[in-house]
């Protein structure tokens, strides 16, 4: 009886220690600073980390999309150091914290170990490529910055809850940046993230959408529906102000599978394209986006359509032809390439892994999407999951971080990708526990009197 009491008083007493230490802070803030706007702006970081600290999903959330906004002078100068890395520390404490206080994990798949293969790839490359330094770099990116999003998810979001939260976050943060480079309608420039970047505009409105269209819409009937389509038209504006014609490729794909799952929302992609028709006269998209955009159906060959892309495409092939086995090296393709400085990579992962560490690499790589594409289709498959909506718009992600793989961005600047990967494997250990049976409590297993 005492033990049960002490347990109810446990949460009552952290509350007040929660509260006092608040107390305490608000206090140093307001009266150790003379401009009270700066002492704000210090209490509100302070709220904002403490927030990340307790809630890591959040943190991984705006992670994702950091590098969509770390360029913007304005956040560049609110913090001492790169946002990527501020974001990454709260991250990788609210992982640390996480396990001591016995939250939840999902196992990771056994597929990931060969990450471990491309690793130990990466590190052999070392003693052949061309310029060591550039390796090493890119080689501590990915251990870093890239594998913190591998395998963060497994840590942060070991409930339901949690990736609900994950999902909040990241598109409440996907919204902002679509919200803001609306500023530039009207103007003659394609649209472009806080950071100066139009492909990066168009993988986070396109991942925003899909993330309406499958988390949402569904859940209303039409006239309610219909209530939700003033959300899609930031992001629907943002994709093709950008004129990013992978992001545009990627969505249509998702969207027209979707119709398969939710044969109703056919009546929505009628009254959205229509409505989308009505309204562009409106809303000034650039001619630029347009105008690039529209050689997806203007190009009258597949050179015309890459332009430059194409010769990237084209070095890397003819490099992995050269060294099909050991590949090229870490940054291999870059210093082999006749112009360093424009030559930075092929703009798809498996041929990257491909030319600079060879075809075993490239496969591996391939084995671990191959992976992940079979376990969204076994989500998928199961109608009656209680996790069927996640499932659904984790393949919806999964599927366009592939094809934003296939043509752009390279191992490390991809993060998205890597995510929407590891997404599909963390819902797969939520079905894994729902699948287990209920084993009763041990003191409700006493014989009966009789």
């Amino acid at each position: 009886m005492m033990n049960q009491e002490s347990r109810e008083r446990q949460p009552f007493f952290r509350s007040r220690i929660v509260l006092l230490a608040a107390a305490v802070t608000i206090g140093f803030v307001l009266f150790s600073f003379d401009a009270p706007l700066r002492a704000i702006l210090i209490l509100a970081a302070g709220v904002c980390g403490a927030g990340l600290f307790l809630y890591p999903e959040l943190a991984l959330a705006l992670y994702v999309v950091g590098g969509d906004v770390k360029g913007d002078e304005r956040v560049a100068s609110l913090l001492p150091v790169d946002l990527t890395l501020v974001l990454g520390a709260i991250l990788a404490a609210g992982m640390a914290l996480n396990f001591l206080r016995k939250k939840r994990f999902v196992a990771m798949p056994p597929a990931y170990f060969l990450f471990i293969a491309v690793v130990a790839l990466m590190a052999a490359s070392l003693a052949y490529t061309p310029v060591v330094d550039a390796g090493v770099e890119k080689l501590a990116r990915f251990l870093t910055v890239t594998g913190i999003v591998i395998v963060a998810p497994f840590f942060v979001l070991g409930t339901p809850e949690a990736m609900r939260r994950f999902l909040l976050g990241f598109g409440v943060a996907a919204f902002a940046i679509c919200a803001y480079s609306l500023g530039d309608l009207g103007g003659s420039s394609r649209l472009v993230t806080p950071s100066s970047n139009t492909i990066g505009l168009g993988h986070v409105a396109c991942a925003l959408i899909a993330l309406i269209w499958f988390a949402l819409v569904p859940r209303f009937s039409f006239p309610r529906r219909m209530l939700t389509y003033p959300l899609l038209l930031v992001p629907a504006v943002a994709l093709f102000g950008s004129g990013s014609r992978g992001p545009a490729i990627a969505l249509a794909i998702v969207i027209f599978a979707s119709l398969f799952i939710y044969r109703r929302l056919l009546v929505d992609v009628c009254c959205l394209a229509s409505a989308g028709l009505l309204a562009y006269p409106f809303l000034r998209v650039p001619a630029s986006a347009i105008d690039y955009m529209s050689t997806l159906v203007r190009s009258r060959s597949a050179a015309a359509l890459l332009s430059f892309r194409g010769e990237l495409l084209d070095y890397g092939w003819k490099l992995l032809q050269q060294h099909p086995f050991i590949g090229a090296g870490l940054q291999g393709y870059r210093y082999y390439s006749p112009n360093a400085g424009v030559y930075n990579w092929p703009h798809n992962i498996f041929l990257e892994a491909g030319c600079e560490l060879g075809i075993p690499a490239a496969l591996i790589v391939l084995a671990i999407f191959v992976a992940a594409i079979r376990e969204a289709v076994r989500q998928l498959k199961d109608h009656a999951s209680p996790f069927a909506s996640l499932s659904r718009v984790a393949a919806a992600l999964l599927v366009i971080g592939i094809i934003n793989a296939t043509n752009t961005g390279d191992i490390n600047s991809d993060r998205s990708t890597w995510l929407f990967v590891s997404l599909v494997f963390t819902i797969r250990g939520f079905r894994s526990e729902s699948d287990q049976p209920e084993i009763a409590p041990l003191e409700d297993a006493r014989p009966e009197l009789a």
